[in-house]
């Protein structure tokens, strides 16, 4: 039976399962063994060894992934950043809301009254103090490279084409810059 904890005036409610401990991954004899010999002849600690293996893995398997979480940001747009972009080679603007729509809309925030730019075509916010593009489900997409893109955080020097042929280039700059 679960534990209950007293309370004035309001019913009880049932305690908090304790929190499990992360899991710890265990090495088999031969990995183990491996780990052993590779600390041997490279004169690092078996802990660098294995740190120095995953960022390589990381890498190659995953490009671009931080090898550490990011500490946790505060909500909503930093202070300390501005955001810039620029359509198709013309002046910068900067985006200076919480939430910018790009479409051919009326509602837009920036309006580009283009045929194949939707209504509501894609929209810049700021998540975890950083922005983020995101593609409104636009009727002939928005992308990267040449690939087509959903979500994607901003960074400085990155170019989206709307509906594959208005490129948006992006910039990232501190306050005062």
């Amino acid at each position: 039976m679960a534990k209950t904890r007293k309370t004035l005036g309001r019913r009880a409610r049932p305690a908090p399962p304790p929190k499990k401990a992360p899991a710890r991954v265990q090495l088999l004899e031969p990995e183990r063994d491996l780990l052993r010999r590779l600390s041997e002849r490279t004169g690092l600690e078996p802990q660098v060894v294995l740190e120095r293996a995953l960022a390589s893995y990381a890498a190659a398997a995953a490009p671009g992934m931080p090898l550490r979480p990011e500490p946790p940001r505060k909500k909503g747009k930093p202070s300390d950043q501005k955001l810039f972009l620029s359509v198709d080679g013309k002046p910068e603007i900067e985006i200076d809301k919480q939430e910018f729509v790009l479409g051919s809309g009326e509602g837009a925030d920036l309006r580009l009254d283009l045929p194949l730019i939707s209504p509501k075509h894609a929209r810049i916010l700021w998540k975890g103090g950083r922005p983020v593009f995101e593609d409104l489900r636009s009727a002939h997409k928005s992308y990267r490279l040449g690939q087509p893109i959903d979500v994607r955080m901003i960074e400085t020097g990155d170019e989206i084409d709307l509906a594959g042929f208005l490129p948006i280039r992006f910039r990232v700059a501190e306050s005062g810059v």
